[in-house]
């Protein structure tokens, strides 16, 4: 009987600490359970805000897209319209050029007229004989040619004057519009780089600081447009005085055929011309002193 108690206490105490073992055991998995849950719910709300951010991240992007856009097709308007203006300055800039060119070729055919002549009064003057050659002419009537001649040389030397003046004033006038057209580039460049500057910076304030910029810069190119397009009527009125004068001048050559105008109407004619060139030649005075 005391064997069958003592194997029965110490089975009993074998399942004791079994039963004590497996507590701890249960214990400790329903803290390692209790751990995962936390750090399940920790996670589920780290996910949670990491949606939201997303979804606020997602809407902020559109809203900076959409903002980019409209300030890239603003840039790009303003950058077509500077182009247009560009376009525009070089064509006005070849053809003052031109302008040039056709104003210095004719200064070069005023200057050789002039030696012609001076060389053909010479000759003039050295070939006519003052004497009675015995064919019926007489020494004053080759004194009164001479005399004429003279007097034509004068009034075309006054001519060549007056054209040469006209050209040097067209001249400066032409100097101060490429003076004025540099002065615009240069004022253009100060848009251009305004804009480049304003396309740096994000948000509205620089697309409001690159819209002023940019309204700045065609006010001021509008304003130096008027002195440009103010006095070419000037040059085209001299243009017509001048091939007047040389139709005349041929046609007392003997070039045309002498039944178009009689010698009182081609003194008229010149005396007309004279008048207006005088009138012209002070009109570009004013026109440059106003406009330099």
């Amino acid at each position: 009987m005391m064997g069958s108690f003592q194997s029965i206490q110490q089975r009993l105490e074998n399942l004791l600490a079994e039963l004590r073992a497996l507590k701890e055991a249960n214990q400790r998995l329903s803290d390692d359970n209790q751990e995962l849950r936390d750090l399940c719910c920790f996670l589920d709300d780290d996910r949670q805000k990491g949606r939201k951010l997303a979804r606020e991240w997602q809407r902020f992007g559109r809203y900076t897209a959409s903002v980019m856009r409209q300030e890239v097709s603003a840039y790009q308007t303003k950058l077509r319209q500077l182009d247009d203006k560009q376009q525009e300055l070089i064509r006005d800039n070849l053809e003052l050029k031109e302008l040039c060119l056709y104003l210095d070729e004719e200064r070069n055919n005023t200057n050789g007229r002039t030696a012609v002549v001076c060389t053909s009064c010479g000759s003039s003057a050295n070939a006519v004989p003052l004497r009675d050659d015995g064919d019926g002419s007489s020494s004053s009537t080759n004194a009164d040619e001479t005399l004429h001649n003279i007097g034509q040389f004068g009034r075309n030397g006054m001519d060549l004057n007056m054209r040469s003046t006209l050209s040097d004033q067209t001249l400066q006038y032409v100097r101060a519009l490429e003076s004025r057209i540099r002065q615009l580039e240069e004022e253009r460049a100060v848009v251009l780089n305004n804009s480049a500057a304003a396309t740096t910076n994000s948000g509205g304030g620089g697309g409001g600081g690159g819209g002023g910029g940019g309204g700045g810069g065609p006010g001021q190119v509008t304003s130096g447009t008027d002195p440009i397009s103010g006095r070419p009527e000037a040059v085209v009125r001299a243009l017509q005085v001048l091939e007047v004068r040389e139709q005349l001048e041929r046609e007392r050559i003997g070039n045309t055929p002498p039944d178009q105008l009689d010698d009182g109407e081609k003194a008229l004619v010149r005396e007309m011309c004279n008048v207006v060139w005088r009138k012209l030649e002070d009109a570009p005075k004013a026109g440059i002193d106003q406009h330099v």
